[in-house]
């Protein structure tokens, strides 16, 4: 028996007081209708409707059955018109994670524009240094850095890729200056390693003389280099302020590093949610304008 078209036949029958009337509604026989009742009181022991050869009228404990049928009825044509609707209508909590190293100011920014276009849609954001589980982390999506995603079941979607450039101190440069790109093995070689893959780029050298400082936060490693602790390799989002202020200087401008790519990662494909499916859209506008920047200010071009 399907208890819920049961109910629902019931209760047209209720209102009605007419099996012909409520078959015609619900495009099915009568006797698909009076089978529906007859199964329902068979199930309850007990008699919902008092049928005579002119009317049909509730039993007592059909009136009170009537009334718990109409409330439950109403809870799953709602449910039902809100789980339609979610594909359509953005709104409810957004679970994101991201990686530290995404460039927070940017993201913060980007995910205030985006409330502010859907206001009914919450964000709830998590901060974790790796890559995340949607199902155990319990998120619905993922904004990540690498050079590459791991194959999955899931959907990613490239927003971007970061340049990546080399930069100091100017009290750095005034006690340690870099003449050259050769140079830089005898420097201390600052770089992030949560999100961005070591620049193989630079010169080998020894790592003991080169004094590596491997740090797994972007932002310790902006004020280490801040505090002219080194050189480092850096998204140039990430420093945009201080170069145009002058706290660091932007190194070899012409020297490649290589890129690194932002990604953003959800479950499915199928009936996306309308709430993920208007962020990642807004991300892959709104961020990737605010990641992709060019270092243009205290660039040190040294042949």
């Amino acid at each position: 028996m399907d208890r819920i078209f049961s109910m629902r036949v019931f209760s047209r029958v209720a209102e009605t007081g007419n099996f012909s009337a409520v078959a015609k509604h619900m495009d099915c026989s009568a006797g698909n209708i009076s089978r529906a009742v007859v199964s329902l009181e068979e199930h309850l022991h007990t008699r919902l409707l008092q049928r005579t050869t002119r009317s049909v009228s509730l039993t007592e404990c059909g009136e009170r059955y009537y009334r718990r049928c109409k409330k439950i009825l109403a809870e799953i044509d709602e449910a039902d018109a809100e789980a339609s609707n979610a594909h359509m209508l953005p709104r409810g909590t957004l679970r994101v994670h991201a990686v530290p190293d995404i460039g927070l100011k940017q993201l913060t920014s980007t995910i205030v524009e985006y409330r502010h276009a859907f206001p009914a849609v919450s964000i709830d954001l998590k901060l974790l240094p790796r890559m995340a589980n949607l199902i155990e982390d319990e998120v619905d999506v993922s904004i990540i850095s690498a050079a590459s995603l791991p194959d999955s079941r899931n959907v990613s979607r490239l927003i971007g890729r970061c340049q990546r450039i080399l930069v100091a101190a100017p009290s750095y440069l005034a006690r340690h200056p870099v003449h050259s790109v050769d140079d830089l093995p005898n420097h201390t070689l600052m770089q992030s390693r949560s999100s961005f893959d070591p620049p193989t780029e630079w010169p080998a050298g020894d790592a003991a003389q080169a004094g590596h400082f491997v740090v797994n936060n972007m932002q310790a490693l902006r004020l280490a280099l801040l505090e002219g602790a080194g050189v480092g390799a850096v998204p140039a989002y990430s420093v945009q302020d201080e170069l145009k202020e002058g706290k660091l200087v932007h190194l070899f401008a012409h020297y490649p590093l290589e890129a690194t790519n932002v990604f953003v990662v959800y479950p499915s494909r199928q009936f996306v949610d309308a709430k993920i499916k208007t962020f990642v859209d807004h991300l892959i506008v709104s961020l990737k304008q605010k990641l992709d920047l060019r270092a243009e200010h205290g660039t040190a071009d040294i042949a």
